[in-house]
């Protein structure tokens, strides 16, 4: 995927942010959406933050899904979906995103039906989840090539924008726990749809924990195998086996470790000392791939290399647990307030409580 990715150049923006309405979804997070809303670019001017409990945010319509409300969707995609119903949209596109995803960087939307944004999540308590986050941009390098695929493998909907035309036609009424990519899988099944990745970079949130990294990664995964019935045979297969590897992948560092500390013993000789290393390469290249994509500080970038083998396990042990055991409930990511991510991060001093 990484080949096919190389000489990947991003669509420049040919749609103005007066174009755009944002649609923002949480549950209950006002701090974090208020600095979510705060942060949009100043061509924006529609925007509405859809929950489940009422809050108060500034410069932005506040919508709470009512109880009442019944489809086939539930939870987010239940929110999704109600929001598309009720909320008027006379722009092209409706920019999706998460309830802590900041776009200041935005400028416009590339010509496409459906356009990825990327992300690049900053760090709020957890630094293991952090450096696996990291780790996870130089895995998602294939990501540049999803504009090439019949069908992406993923999508991610903390910065997601959909023609408002399209999202009609296909809409959200559907179970499943990945909402986003169920609707780009459904989308490019039914109908000639472009997808294109943005440039732009949207910052986000580590996960704050590593209960709460292995929990999402494993509705991930979990997901993505439940919907992949919607895909082609050819597709289903490569998205299987994309999964399985990624399930497995914590694997990789014992067969590294077994002919390092026990050369030449037992059963292992030195083709498979030569077949370990090279398998625990590709750990090594998506370490430097993320170091890259954030441009991060030479002390990260050496505790990462270092810890490489480890942060490869923290980040498919999640993968590794909805493969094995899938989750048929969802448990919602908690965020952390803006003003503890910038005293972690060394911009401000506070003892605010997680929202």
């Amino acid at each position: 995927m990484v080949v096919v990715s190389r000489g990947r150049r991003f669509a420049a923006a040919s749609h103005g942010l007066e174009n755009v309405q944002v649609r923002i979804l949480t549950v209950d997070g006002g701090g974090v959406v208020q600095a979510s809303v705060d942060a949009l670019p100043d061509g924006i001017d529609d925007c509405h933050v859809i929950c489940e409990e009422p809050i108060a945010v500034r410069g932005a319509t506040v919508h709470v899904v009512p109880e009442a409300f019944e489809c086939a969707a539930t939870r987010k995609g239940r929110a999704l979906e109600w929001a598309r119903r009720v909320i008027p949209c006379e722009k092209e596109y409706v920019l999706f995103l998460d309830e802590d995803t900041i776009t200041s960087d935005l400028e416009g939307i590339p010509d496409g039906d459906i356009v990825q944004f990327r992300e690049r999540p900053t760090r709020s308590r957890s630094l293991p989840a952090y450096l696996a986050e990291i780790y996870r941009m130089g895995f998602q390098t294939e990501q540049l090539a999803f504009a090439r695929l019949a069908v992406p493998l993923y999508a991610w909907g903390g910065g997601l924008a959909i023609r408002t035309e399209l999202e009609d036609r296909i809409t959200w009424d559907r179970e499943t726990l990945i909402e986003d990519t169920s609707f780009v899988w459904n989308a490019m099944r039914a109908e000639d749809v472009t997808f294109r990745v943005g440039e732009t970079k949207f910052a986000s949130q580590a996960p704050p924990s590593m209960r709460a990294m292995i929990g999402q990664r494993s509705r991930w995964l979990a997901g993505s195998q439940a919907q992949s019935g919607v895909l082609s045979p050819a597709y289903r297969a490569i998205c299987t086996l994309r999964n399985a590897a990624w399930a497995t992948s914590a694997l990789v560092p014992a067969l590294v470790l077994v002919p390092l500390l026990l050369p030449g013993t037992g059963l292992y000789g030195p083709l498979f000392e030569v077949l370990s290393l090279a398998l625990f390469g590709p750990t090594i290249v998506w370490s430097m791939l993320g170091l890259a994509y954030y441009d991060e500080s030479l002390p990260v970038a050496l505790m990462l290399i270092v810890l490489a083998p480890l942060v490869s396990v923290l980040h498919s042990a999640g993968a590794f647990v909805g493969f094995a055991y899938p989750p048929e409930d969802f448990d919602v990511t908690r965020k952390v307030k803006p003003d503890i991510i910038d005293a972690i991060n060394g911009e401000t001093d506070t003892d605010a409580e997680a929202d």
